[in-house]
């Protein structure tokens, strides 16, 4: 079984994290950049998930974000 690319992107306010989203690689760059424009003063990441290597690694939460 295949799984998808999928990133990570938070927004950090100091250590804390208020927003996260995971999608795939293009959908997760436009959302980047758009809360770069929307909190210029904020932390944005941009991280790869972890490929699992097996199904179970997966939560369902995980595969329909």
């Amino acid at each position: 079984m295949s799984f998808p690319s999928r990133r990570r992107v938070r927004l950090w306010f100091g250590p804390h994290q208020i927003a996260d989203y995971i999608g795939e690689p293009a959908a997760a760059a436009r959302h980047e950049a758009a809360m770069r424009r929307r909190f210029p003063g904020l932390d944005v990441t941009n991280d790869p998930l972890p490929v699992p290597r097996r199904s179970a690694d997966y939560s369902p939460a995980d595969l329909h974000r």
